[in-house]
Order: C-alpha cells, then structure tokens, then sequence
C-alpha cells in the first residue's frame, strides 16, 4: 500500500502546473479588456452608424421636448437603435438645442445621425400613402390613422360629412366610399384631412375623364359605381370582371337578389370581423348591405373600385349567366342555372 502511495507522489510531482504570476493574471486581463472594448466600439458603431431599415412612420415632435424625450419616441418607433447614444451625441454635438418640433416622417434606411441631422435641420418629407385596390373607406382611414395623420373617428367624420362629400364630389352622397381612387399619393405631413380626400377624388375625376366615362345621370353613374365595387371584390382575375358585371346586371333585371358575400364582409369589417367563408347567422345579418337579404343595390359603395371594374359594369359581358363561386384557385365558374350552379359546385368538392 505504502509503495502505491509512495509512486503517486512520484507521478504528482513529475506533472508541471503552470504557476499563474502577476505578469500572466496582467496579460489576460489586458485582453479580456481589449475584447470588451472592441466589442462595444463594434455596438456602438452599429447602434449610430448602420441604417435602420422601417417602414414609413410619422413621430411627433412637440415644442420643448428634450433629447432624452426625442430619443425614446425614436426608439419606440423603431427609428433608431439606441435611445441612449441619440441623447449622448446630441448633447456632444451640440444639437440638443437646435432639435426642432413638428411631425417627422421616418421610413426606408436611415441611421441614427441621419436621423438627428434630419430633426435638427427641421426637414419632413412627404408621406407616401398606398391605397390598395378594393380598399374600403373603413381601410383607408385604419391605414392613414396608423400613419398618425388623425384618429380614426375624426378622420372617419370628415368622410363621413355631406358637406365635405358635396364639395369633393359635386354629389349630395353621405360618404366618400367609392370615390377614393386606389393609387400612391405623396403629400405633406400637414396637409388638412380634407384636402388628403381632396386628392384621391381628383384622381378619381382625373381616372374617369382619361377613360372617357362621362357623368350624365348623377343616379345612374352612382349605381355603376355601387355596383362597380362589388365587382371589384368578387372577381378573382382582371378578366373575368365584364363576365360577373354581366351576371349581376342579369339578377338585377330578373328581380333576383344579388347573393354577393363581399356586401356581408362590408358590414363584418367595421365590427372587426374577418372570415374566410362566411357562416349561415352571417348571411342573416339585417343591414341594407347584405344582398342576401335586399332585393337590389347597398345603398352606397362597398370599397372603391378601380376604373376597369367601372367599365366592366358599363360595358359587361353579354351572358345568360346568373350564378358564379370561387374555384379558390384563382378563377370563378359561372353557371346559367341553379341546378349547373350545385353541379358544379359538387364536383369541386370532389
């Protein structure tokens, strides 16, 4: 046993520790500390240097705000990276004093000098509003409210006021629904909510003079329109819209309902429901919109139409069609009877 012990010891002794001196234990605390710096130059340099990529965003500014206030407004809005460096280069350099209210616009890539530069040269752009095709008025205002260019009761107040319809549009309507051109528009940040309707319905005008669509009966152009706005949510491809404009004219003259499950979104939407198909209570819904319970036309727009599906409704497609659905492959199949409507439909579910 003790001639174990005794070649243990031999065989500890023959091992060589590295003895840890105070020039060692100094070497790695000299890198460890010249890791940690590099890796805060490194932050650091991408917090102020590297752009941040956002999509378009207006921030307000309000007159007395200091620079640690701009700066979690910024952060908060995903402007900028770091609220901390905004407020320390801005006292640095001074442009803490020289930041200027007003409401900003941010968007695209910018970096967090471009944005100081940009606040303290008091520089707004314009903003940039898409409005989709078949875009509700109920859509419009949601996306120009998250642009911050009002809330949406007053926005929807403004579109809403027959006065202000009267003035865009020329005609005594309760809304704008339907007027509201789809199209990109640029406009500065402090332009009144009229005048941002007052731009989409001058395109409108402009789209329908282009087009050589001329206003002779006020009654009998709106019901175009009314019409031209269930077309526009109801057709899958460009081209079969003048073939379902066709089948809703037929309807229409035969005294039957139109049977559109876009009418029944419209009123859906504004509660904050949206349904991929809709369900049987749904189609019971009592509102002057659902055309399963009208005979006729929604007393106004249920989006706002592009001009082809205004000209599809002028000029449809002659059809003894009166029935279509959704193939959900990208088309709709028409049908001149009910029995060919079930049939088919039938033999898509198998």
């Amino acid at each position: 046993m003790q001639d174990i012990i005794r070649k243990l010891k031999t065989f500890v002794n023959k091992i060589k520790i590295p003895e840890m001196t105070y020039t060692n234990h100094k070497k790695i605390a000299i890198v460890l500390s010249a890791l940690i710096l590099i890796c805060l130059l490194v932050s650091t340099i991408y917090d102020i240097a590297v752009p941040v990529s956002t999509h378009e965003t207006v921030v307000r500014i309000k007159q007395g705000d200091t620079s640690k206030t701009i700066a979690l407004k910024l952060k908060q809005n995903r402007v900028i990276r770091s609220a901390f460096w905004f407020d320390i280069l801005s006292r640095l350099s001074k442009s803490e004093r020289h930041l200027k209210s007003g409401r900003y616009v941010f968007g695209g890539n910018i970096n967090l000098l471009q944005t100081m530069a940009k606040i303290r040269d008091g520089r707004s752009t314009l903003i940039h509003l898409t409005i989709p095709e078949g875009f509700s008025l109920y859509c419009i205002i949601r996306t120009m409210e998250k642009y911050k260019i009002g809330t949406y009761d007053s926005l929807m107040a403004v579109a809403t006021n027959p006065v202000v319809v009267k003035k865009l549009t020329g005609m005594d309507k309760q809304t704008l629904e339907g007027f509201l051109y789809p199209e990109t528009y640029s406009f500065d940040i402090d332009l009144e909510t009229e005048q941002i309707f007052g731009l989409m319905t001058q395109e409108f005008f402009k789209r329908l003079t282009k087009a050589g669509i001329e206003i002779d009966d006020e009654r009998s152009f709106y019901n175009n329109l009314i019409l031209a706005s269930i077309v526009e949510q109801e057709a899958v491809k460009e081209e079969e819209k003048p073939m379902i404009a066709g089948v809703f004219l037929n309807r229409l003259k035969k005294g039957m309902k139109l049977e559109s499950c876009p009418t029944v979104d419209y009123t859906l939407e504004r509660k904050g429901i949206v349904r991929k198909k809709l369900t049987f209570n749904d189609l019971l819904i009592n509102t002057p919109y659902n055309t399963y319970q009208i005979i006729g036309l929604p007393p106004n727009p249920i989006c706002n139409p592009s001009i082809t599906s205004l000209q599809a409704v002028m000029n449809p497609e002659k059809t003894s069609n009166l029935y279509f659905f959704a193939d959900f492959l990208g088309r709709n199949v028409f049908s001149s009877t009910y029995k060919e409507h079930i049939r088919k439909q039938k033999l898509r579910l198998n």
